[in-house]
């Protein structure tokens, strides 16, 4: 764990309730671990939207982006969201994550979110309000 790096949450009400993640600090080899680790004991309690604050995010790494992926596979209904839907949604662009979403993503890490074509189905926001009303 860095010592710049920290996670809070929060509970908020959608059309469904939210689990909003604010990270402070890059999500890397040395941090990964801990987002992962929040998101499956938020997942253990019963959480089942997430949306990841990355307002103070600068750099996500490799190792972060597999932090990503990660989450967004537990939070996945494989009988609600099949993977031919979900291939197929993501072809003509009309699948995002029901369940995982982005607030305030930087330019770096939203460049990397690009390279790694995580943009094709995570949806990202601006604004706070806005992301949570979309679940």
């Amino acid at each position: 764990m860095s010592a710049d790096f920290s996670i809070t949450t929060e509970e908020m009400m959608g059309k469904s309730p939210v689990t909003v993640f604010h990270i402070r600090g890059d999500i890397d080899s040395n941090t990964y671990m801990e987002l992962q680790g929040a998101a499956e004991e938020a997942y253990r309690a019963g959480k089942r939207n997430f949306l990841l604050d990355l307002t103070e995010v600068n750099f996500i790494s490799s190792a972060g982006l597999r932090a990503l992926h990660v989450i967004y596979t537990m939070l996945r209904d494989p009988v609600a969201e099949t993977d031919e839907m979900i291939r197929q949604g993501i072809r003509d662009g009309s699948y995002k994550s029901p369940h995982l979403k982005l607030l305030k993503v930087s330019k770096n890490a939203d460049a990397a979110l690009k390279v790694a074509g995580f943009d094709m189905y995570l949806e990202s926001f601006k604004d706070l309000k806005e992301a949570v009303a979309s679940f």
